[in-house]
């Protein structure tokens, strides 16, 4: 990776260069960035270790030129954002989605391809409105570029994206997280909330949060996308089993899913 040089306090070199880092924000509420504001007590340190080139939430003097690694956040909503996104992959050797929106398309993509989209544009904004830019159905950024890495989340979790970015910088492949929520709910000796007869995802979505919800009795909805290991369909029968119908389960699944859900319930919708 190449970078500035990092130097001690008296400006001399150390000899090492730091990698060019870019984050960025599309479409969504910017929790993503704001986890990363508020690591107070690494914060420096990522400051220290990345050449930080880009982060308009952190400086208001980005300078756009080639990257090491490009971190966005928000789903892809509008041309420009396209177009924007073309541009950081162009320039970025890697780049990772972080945040559901970025990584399934968030909750604006609830509806994704079910072909209602200029109906619920003309609904909300009628026939005649005029846009600054082109509006698109929300997407998930590996819907337009390649994504190099993924940190899901809602927002992303601040232990996930640090040991991501350590291992950026050492040049080392960065770990998946593929294990369920309900892992981290048994890690932390919850009793589960399934057996009480409560809707919960927790089987079927990626762990991250630490069981957040389930740990104060609110059953998991999903937040940090689905898991490819989840059998989704035996899920289904279970909480259809509880009284919910089909439709319901899946409009509640389909909240965070995005577009990431579609693989897994197109047989079962």
């Amino acid at each position: 990776m190449s970078g500035t040089k990092t130097t001690t306090s008296g400006g001399e070199s150390k000899g090492r260069e730091r990698p060019r880092l870019g984050i960025y924000g599309l479409t969504g509420c910017a929790g993503d960035q704001l986890l990363l504001i508020h690591t107070e007590d690494h914060l420096l340190d990522i400051f220290e270790a990345f050449d930080v080139r880009s982060f308009v939430m952190a400086s208001s003097n980005p300078v756009e030129e080639e990257l090491d690694v490009a971190i966005v956040e928000g789903s892809v909503s509008t041309e420009e954002q396209r177009e924007h996104l073309l541009e950081i992959r162009k320039r970025a050797k890697i780049l990772v989605a972080a945040g559901n929106c970025a990584t399934a398309g968030g909750v604006q993509a609830m509806y994704a391809k079910d072909g209602s989209f200029a109906e619920r544009m003309r609904r909300v904004y009628g026939d005649d409105v005029k846009f600054v830019t082109e509006p698109i159905e929300g997407s998930p950024l590996d819907e337009f570029v390649t994504v190099d890495y993924y940190l899901p989340g809602c927002p992303i979790s601040q232990s996930q994206v640090l040991a991501l970015l350590s291992r950026l910088l050492h040049g080392e492949q960065p770990e998946p997280y593929p294990h369920p929520v309900c892992h981290e709910c048994k890690l932390r000796e919850n009793r589960c909330l399934l057996l009480d007869k409560k809707f919960c995802l927790g089987p079927v979505t990626l762990g991250g949060c630490g069981a957040a919800c389930p740990s104060n009795g609110v059953g998991c909805t999903g937040c940090w996308g689905p898991n490819p290991d989840g059998n989704f369909e035996e899920h289904f029968k279970l909480l259809q089993s509880f009284g919910m119908s089909k439709d319901e389960i899946i409009r509640r699944v389909r909240n965070y899913g995005g577009h990431k859900i579609l693989q897994y319930i197109k047989d079962l919708e």
